[in-house]
């Protein structure tokens, strides 16, 4: 057996062991008349990973229901949109694909990393041919292949960019005016999100500071962040949180891009402008990203700037378990540096997002959860007539942080569509967390 994909590919020295050699004499008619074996076989090491089988089923499981609860919703939308005539019958909004990432804060492990659609791993060789033509590719692993504009979860980064940089501080305090019109006689006005979320007036936010910024996700403020801070420095900060840079994870993942002058012609055909800085500042531009890679900067962003790998081997031990051959330590990537009090007011802006009650959408969500999370939704903008892809990630518990998650649904719709997931999750994370498990490791002495 030869490792063709996966840990069984990367690891395949260790896996494969070491094959035993073997004389045979025959006489003229085949016959086997002596067999002598020269050379002992030596089996296959066993490696062991980081991820948490019971949570990565849960994982799998919960992102599946999730997907299905969101078609229900969305089809249910759709008609009743359709029945009042101001739904767009050619909008795109069919789900294609989902993924779902949990990573350790303290010290970067995965433990889970799910994709949907997915398939039987049982039955892989059987139904191979069908799952190369099925619809939505389930041999695509979303989770460490899989690109996607962050949205609004980009925007702690351009906070802690800012602020590191000077370009604000934490008091500092900027009124959303719905449209920004710095550029207007260019014939660039970005809108708020929110100038348009009420059809019968348009709505701004009030005056905030960078902490209730990230909580109401003005993109007014971060339009202005943007602006003054560049799309040079934004993309240092992003390097350093791991966007669009390998996590360090033993398995075949895409890289990703952080918006950036050199290879936007490549990405957008034209060349590149401010407009494309301020849409960097929020999360899109041509910025995209993978799960891994969103889930390693929540974890980044929860334990105050240590990125660390995420290799997926915990340990490695000879074939009769006799010796340790590798054990996992923790490696650090980089490190964001910055002033605690900067940390501290995008955390509290991350915690309103979830605990402040004028929050209603996210935080009624969130109350059924035992612990007391951080989080930021995201919405990343597909194209005319393409549904929004639905983006959260979060971590917990805020005091401590252990586990950050992250969830993009394609065409998911918004954030806080999806973020139900990312909770139900969090819910299976603190219930495992709870077991006792009294049962012996294995190869271990009973006593």
């Amino acid at each position: 057996m030869v490792g063709k994909d996966g840990i069984e590919y990367a690891f395949e020295n260790y896996l494969h062991g070491q094959d035993g050699e073997v004389e045979e004499t025959r006489n003229a008619q085949g016959t086997i008349l002596a067999t002598v074996y020269t050379k002992d076989p030596v089996p296959g090491n066993h490696i062991y990973l980081t991820i948490d089988s019971v949570l990565q089923e849960q994982a799998e499981r919960i992102l599946g229901n999730g997907v299905e609860i969101l078609k229900k919703n969305i089809a249910q939308k759709r008609a009743e949109g359709l029945a009042r005539g101001d739904y767009n019958a050619d909008l795109k909004d069919n789900i294609t694909g989902a993924s779902a990432v949990v990573v350790n804060v303290k010290d970067g492990s995965p433990l889970a990393l799910a994709s949907w659609p997915t398939y039987n791993v049982s039955r892989i060789i059987e139904d191979y041919q069908e799952l190369l033509v099925a619809e939505n590719a389930p041999l695509f692993n979303r989770a460490l292949l899989g690109t996607y504009a962050p949205g609004s979860t980009f925007k702690p980064c351009t906070a802690i960019a800012s602020l590191t940089k000077g370009i604000i501080n934490t008091e500092k305090k900027i009124k959303c005016q719905g449209v920004y019109t710095r550029y207007a006689a260019e014939g660039y006005a970005p809108e708020c999100w929110i100038w348009n979320a009420n059809k019968n007036e348009h709505l701004t936010h009030p005056e905030e500071n960078v902490t209730t910024a990230i909580r109401d996700s003005c993109n007014y403020f971060f339009y202005t962040l943007g602006n003054d801070l560049g799309v040079d420095d934004m993309g240092e900060f992003a390097a350093a949180f791991g966007l669009g840079q390998f996590s360090g994870i033993e398995l075949v993942e895409a890289k990703g891009n952080m918006s950036n002058r050199a290879n936007h012609q490549d990405y957008a055909g034209s060349e590149w402008r401010i407009g494309d800085t301020l849409q960097a500042a929020i999360g899109q531009s041509d910025s995209v990203f993978t799960p891994i890679q969103m889930a390693e900067y929540c974890a980044t962003v929860a334990n105050g700037g240590t990125r660390y790998s995420a290799s997926i081997i915990k340990t490695i031990r000879n074939y009769d378990y006799s010796e340790k051959l590798y054990e996992r330590e923790k490696k650090v990537m980089s490190t964001v540096e910055t002033a605690d009090y900067n940390w501290d007011a995008v955390h509290e802006g991350m915690w309103m997002v979830l605990n402040d009650y004028t929050n209603e959408t996210n935080a009624n969500i969130w109350v059924p959860c035992a612990w007391r999370c951080a989080g930021k939704t995201g919405t990343a903008q597909k194209g005319e007539g393409i549904q929004n892809d639905g983006i959260f990630m979060c971590y917990g518990p805020y005091k401590d942080p252990e586990v950050a998650i992250f969830v993009v649904v394609e065409r998911g719709g918004a954030g806080a569509d999806v973020q139900f997931i990312a909770r139900q999750i969090m819910d299976a994370y603190i219930t495992i967390r709870g077991y006792s498990d009294t049962s012996e490791p294995e190869m271990t002495l009973l006593k």
